[in-house]
């Protein structure tokens, strides 16, 4: 009898287990945001990070309301967290436009290791495909200069 019980709730605790998802879902489409900080309004795209590589799966499509400024040593945009778009440590590709270079962080806040080159920006461009390697499913926060 006391096996049976024993059975019985370790089976009732390994279905809980199973029912929990993961911490991250993977949204069900692509959203289009504004960041955290930066100019007000939604004219101009700023960069898109997707799920997957190769530009695939959910993707977040980042608008600002200016172009980023040509220098580096400035934050135009800035999100400093994932976590509200179901993309913390889940993005697999990325894509910058208007001027605007990508900068990633492994924790919120703009803390911890820094993606990027030697300067600390990826330059992800407009056209092509940009897959983080490195930097795959590590991202926390964001920035665009």
């Amino acid at each position: 009898m006391r096996n049976a019980l024993v059975a019985a709730v370790g089976t009732g605790v390994l279905a809980g287990l199973l029912a929990i998802g993961p911490a991250n879902a993977k949204p069900g489409g692509d959203q289009t945001l504004h960041p955290d900080t930066g100019a007000g309004g939604t004219s101009y795209g700023v960069g898109t990070f997707w799920w997957d590589a190769n530009h695939g799966g959910p993707a977040i499509v980042w608008k600002g309301g200016a172009p980023c400024t040509a220098a580096t040593t400035n934050y135009d945009y800035k999100e400093a967290s994932l976590s509200q778009e179901d993309f913390l440590n889940a993005t697999s590709s990325v894509r910058d436009y208007n001027q605007c270079d990508t900068a990633l962080w492994d924790n919120g806040s703009y803390t911890g290791d820094r993606s990027g080159g030697s300067d600390g920006w990826f330059d992800a461009g407009a056209t092509g495909t940009y897959n983080l390697d490195v930097w795959d499913n590590r991202a926390n926060s964001a920035a665009w200069s």
